[in-house]
């Protein structure tokens, strides 16, 4: 393997950016601006703020990232910048740590999505992904994230409290899932075109909330609620739909709980995809998952909030 060399400058990291000089024998050399755009506008690490892509931020954050190159010096100028990565972001404030484990367990039993794969938080890795960063966590079971993966897009849930005190150590007294989808280059012109990156940023702006409802639509993770095992039984019966409906319904329920995925579920069942998408619809009407609660969740159910994806980070690069 040829020597790929990365060397990070972290003097602007606490306002919001890590420049990252990578130097290789096989390709040209390149630059990375990694932005927290929240902590760039605001001048210090803010751990918690989300950024909205309004015309005035983006200004802001212009201004500012054309006076930090012109202070390194450094050869190129901001319009040369190609949008290499941006992450859609989401904040879930839960009532307590113990529903963002519950959280987190419900998230782990999405589909199985074609081309995805879970992403083993044991790899390691000599360098720095360049479309995607290294996993958080590298505890074997893995208990405060799950993520799956594929080429240009990565989709992350993750304790927000943990990974603060963890990597930064901050302790914050607020419970947060939070969730990630991290989109990279090739992904990201088919979803905001390839103009510059101001008009990539503004074109993901508009459709942020849609782009992440579909992907958690394919992830049967958009259901309103999630409850207990007997509550799910009684709507369920006390649905008008016809008997077989009715024991297909409680059968799903059943598989889930034994079951690691709806994937997994699905074929326990012996259902094409098509039938097992009109048996969730028949779960979307009467308002609940078939993902129960475990018994000894001490909650009373888990809906799903109404918050706004925003970005939590951008990555730009331009070759040098």
């Amino acid at each position: 393997a040829r020597l790929t060399k990365i060397i990070s400058l972290n003097k602007y990291k606490p306002q919001g950016v890590e420049i990252l000089l990578t130097q290789s024998i096989d390709h040209r050399s390149w630059i990375r601006l990694i932005i927290n755009p929240s902590s760039l506008c605001s001048g210090r690490y803010e751990p918690l703020a989300l950024f909205q892509a309004e015309h005035t931020k983006l200004k802001q954050i212009q201004k500012r990232l054309k006076e930090i190159i012109k202070e390194l010096d450094l050869p190129m100028k901001l319009k040369d910048f190609k949008l290499n990565r941006v992450d859609l972001t989401r904040n879930l404030y839960c009532k307590s740590s113990e529903e963002v484990k519950v959280r987190l367990d419900i998230f782990r039993k999405s589909e199985q999505l074609p081309h995805y794969k879970e992403k083993n938080p044991r790899r390691k890795s000599g360098e720095r992904d360049e479309a995607i960063d290294q996993p958080l966590y590298a505890n074997k079971k893995n208990r405060h994230s799950w993520t799956t993966c594929a080429k240009n897009c990565e989709f992350s849930v993750y304790d927000k409290g943990y990974e603060l005190k963890k990597q930064h150590r901050i302790t914050i007294l607020s419970s947060i899932l939070r969730l990630e989808l991290r989109i990279s280059r090739q992904r990201l012109q088919k979803l905001a075109g390839k103009g510059n990156w101001e008009d990539q940023l503004r074109q993901l702006s508009k459709d942020q909330d849609e782009i992440i409802n579909r992907f958690l639509r394919r992830l049967h993770q958009d259901f309103p609620q999630v409850v207990h095992k007997e509550e799910a039984f009684k709507r369920i019966e006390e649905s008008g739909f016809q008997k077989r409906t009715k024991d297909k319904m409680r059968e799903l329920v059943k598989k889930m709980s034994s079951c690691g995925s709806f994937t997994a579920a699905r074929k326990k069942m012996g259902l094409n995809k098509k039938s097992f998408i009109q048996l969730l619809e028949k779960f979307e009407k009467i308002k609940i998952s078939p993902i129960t609660l475990p018994q000894k969740a001490e909650i009373d159910g888990v809906s799903t909030p109404d918050i706004k994806t925003v970005y939590d980070r951008s990555t730009i690069r331009t070759a040098s």
